[in-house]
């Protein structure tokens, strides 16, 4: 029996794909696996490794969270930060935060602990 999260997961891989406009080899040529273990990801049959995600994501041109099926940390996190007077707007520098904590929330509830 296939674990419900399992499925919303690979549908959602599929239905970022499909969106995007890219074949299923050129996705599984870009993380690395064969025809097979890509059509078992989409299958709902092998989860996604963090990296996988974070790099599907980026081909597909959404956020890891769009295909993990999180929350938008957006929309649960609060912060403050303060600038350097680096060039960065605080809106990269948000942007970068909601990408490092959507990826940490995905891989804390795969088992994998941060670093």
């Amino acid at each position: 029996m296939m674990d419900l999260d399992v499925v919303a997961l690979a549908r959602r891989v599929r239905e970022a794909r499909e969106t995007a406009g890219v074949s299923q080899d050129k996705a599984r040529k870009v993380i690395g696996v064969s025809q097979p273990t890509y059509s078992r990801i989409e299958a709902g049959e092998r989860l996604l490794k963090g990296d996988e995600l974070v790099v599907l994501a980026d081909l597909f041109g959404v956020r890891a969270s769009a295909i993990s099926g999180m929350a938008r940390v957006a929309e649960r996190a609060r912060f403050a930060a303060r600038t350097d007077g680096a060039a960065s707007s605080m809106a990269t520098m948000r942007d970068r935060l909601y990408a490092y904590l959507e990826l940490d929330g995905y891989l804390t509830d795969q088992g994998i602990a941060g670093a």
